[in-house]
């Protein structure tokens, strides 16, 4: 079963081809293997909120269970996140320092001749005079080209700070000229957020302080775009601009976050419904202001969100799904930090690459949550569940470390 896991994240260079998603296959061959194991902490928000997820669609639209765009879609939440349980019903012992650092090498490898070729065609500064010439390799859009970039140049920093060395710091600044060509300008902000959070020692406070900030901006910039003459219940929008980058920005911020900002007072506890976002509600009955139900709905599976993964949750879940989903990431990040430091201090840096990965791409994500739908989407979020799914299984080598030097096993939470 890990096999499939390792080929799952060799694949996740791409996505004109969905076959990174074949990670959650473990869930449905060993589902037995559930029972009788201990995880770590952050599994309880997350299988919670999927617990919500699916009473959210079952009673919005539960025939959305049975359509193929949904989960491409609207509910790629399940393609996005399963891996991690999947990690939960398999075992491996293999070397995940080496095992990332290939895969990194193999990823910006894979990348360089595309690369090279948009270099040569287009030049570097193409981007500046024409924003849709843009760099996108295997992928199809180039917010998740950018977003995958973005989580590889994580990657290739949490490989560097294991073991020194110049190819891998060749391989980054390439891979962050590839970040840059994308002119993916979330995924950029994304990327840079992880360096002073690093610099500065990787303190709780200065995470929470970071969340506090990106949703309280997002709230601050939908209710200054919120014009009480214009009906967000409705679907269409005339905002134009000749520079498709600045025309995208106007659209986000002056309806698409506004339209998230009214759904979620229509329904602040949990949400209108999960997917429901680009769909038409032609009525809503309101409980107290606390509840808001919809009908007369016209459902469409498309890839029209909040471009903010705060925003949309709070739409669609409301303050439970988001409370939810910030949770499993604080306990996953405070996981991960533990991991790394106790794989440093007593097994000698064993899983130090992979724990210090999870850590600083989760913090990436959620910088560019702010910017698009990130926090579900396959091409960013699947690089990093794959690798904590390895992580969960990870068992130390039975002739390796001494018994009393032998870091605590994954699936456990690692002692203060």
């Amino acid at each position: 079963m890990a096999y499939i896991s390792l080929l799952a994240l060799f694949l996740t260079v791409t996505n004109l081809v969905p076959v990174s998603a074949v990670g959650l296959a473990p869930i449905f061959l060993l589902p037995w293997r559930f029972f009788g194991r201990s995880y770590p902490q952050f599994i309880t928000p997350l299988t919670a909120f999927t617990v919500l997820v699916i009473i959210s669609t079952l009673l919005y639209d539960p025939r959305s269970f049975t359509e193929f765009d949904f989960y491409r879609r609207d509910g790629n939440f399940f393609i996005s996140y399963a891996p991690i349980f999947a990690g939960c019903v398999y075992t491996h012992r293999w070397d995940l320092n080496k095992l990332l650092r290939a895969f990194f090498i193999g990823a910006v490898a894979i990348n360089i001749p595309p690369y090279a070729y948009y270099v040569l065609t287009s030049g570097l500064l193409q981007i500046f005079t024409h924003p849709t010439d843009t760099f996108g390799s295997y992928f199809i859009a180039r917010n998740a080209a950018g977003g995958f970039f973005a989580m590889l140049f994580c990657l290739g920093i949490a490989c560097y700070l294991q073991k020194r060395s110049r190819l891998v710091l060749a391989l980054i600044a390439i891979n962050l000229m590839m970040l840059f060509s994308t002119y993916s300008r979330g995924s950029l902000l994304g990327a840079m957020a992880t360096l002073p959070y690093l610099y500065f020692g990787r303190k709780r406070w200065m995470l929470g302080t970071l969340l506090a900030g990106l949703i309280v901006a997002s709230f601050a910039v939908a209710i200054h775009h919120t014009d009480p003459n214009v009906d967000y219940m409705g679907f269409t929008f005339n905002i134009h601009n000749q520079d498709a980058k600045v025309a995208n920005l106007n659209i986000r911020y002056e309806w698409l976050w506004p339209r998230a900002l009214r759904y979620f007072e229509q329904s602040p506890i949990v949400g209108m419904g999960f997917g429901s976002f680009d769909d038409h509600i032609g009525r809503v009955v309101s409980y107290f202001h606390v509840l808001g139900v919809p009908t007369d709905i016209t459902v469409e599976h498309s890839d029209s969100h909040a471009h903010n993964s705060y925003l949309n949750f709070l739409a669609e879940l409301g303050v439970v799904g988001l409370g939810l989903m910030l949770t499993f990431f604080w306990k996953m990040i405070d996981w991960s930090r533990r991991g790394a430091a106790m794989g440093a201090l007593a097994g000698h840096g064993w899983n130090f690459a992979p724990f210090r990965f999870v850590e600083i791409s989760s913090v990436c994500l959620l910088v560019m949550a702010a910017t698009e739908h990130r926090l579900v989407s396959p091409s960013n979020v699947l690089i990093l569940s794959l690798v904590v799914s390895l992580l969960l299984a990870s068992r130390p080598p039975v002739t390796g470390l001494p018994a009393a030097r032998t870091p605590p096993a994954p699936n456990a939470e690692p002692r203060s």
